[in-house]
């Protein structure tokens, strides 16, 4: 009951936003009545932090893993671009609704969550700055860097539709050599050993 209650709460706060989505039509998708929300809810501010925690928690777990896992920047990089894009076209609701709706979020709840979205920056920023250390990536300035790569990544989701012209691996190799691109600086023999030349 409580992924019923959860996925329509995502249907509706994505389409009309957290504010203009009563608990009332949440219930009504979720084919329950409105009081028996209560029951596994507190309140409608209990469902925007579940979804935000939940999908930045997933966000951050992988981008943990693929710094654990892997050693090499531009291998990094490119598991780290891959896996932005391909959780934000899986999971497009969940992230527009993240990107759109801190502004809803109660005082702490708001800082819970900022905590989360900082904390990716920061691991982003610690695989770039790792890069630049090591004579791979071009020095340039860490943070706006990561904010570039981030609005890039998280900006297909806006465009890409399942089924059309290119699939989700094609926008990734697009994105990871215009990236690439632009950090890398020995690029030529880079991007021909990695086949995005």
């Amino acid at each position: 009951m409580r992924e019923s209650i959860l996925a329509a709460a995502i249907q509706l706060f994505a389409e009309y936003g957290y504010h203009a989505a009563p608990l009332r039509d949440i219930a009504r998708i979720a084919g329950i009545q409105a009081a028996s929300i209560y029951h596994h809810y507190p309140n409608k501010q209990s469902l925007l932090v579940e979804i935000m925690t939940t999908y930045m928690q997933q966000l951050n777990r992988q981008i943990e893993h693929i710094l654990s896992e892997y050693d090499e920047p531009v291998e990094r990089l490119q598991q780290a671009i891959t896996n932005h894009i391909h959780l934000h076209t899986r999971y497009k609701a969940e992230f527009f609704i993240i990107d759109t709706e801190i502004r809803s979020l109660e005082a702490e709840n708001r800082l819970n969550i900022i905590s989360l979205r900082d904390r990716y920056d920061e691991l982003l920023q610690e695989l770039l700055r790792d890069g630049m250390e090591r004579g791979i990536f071009r020095q340039s300035d860490v943070k706006v860097t990561s904010y570039a790569i981030i609005a890039m990544c998280t900006e297909v989701a806006t465009w890409f539709r399942s089924g059309g012209r290119l699939t989700v691996q094609q926008v990734i190799d697009i994105h990871c050599q215009m990236i690439m691109q632009g950090l890398l600086i020995d690029q030529e023999a880079t991007l021909k050993q990695r086949g995005l030349s």
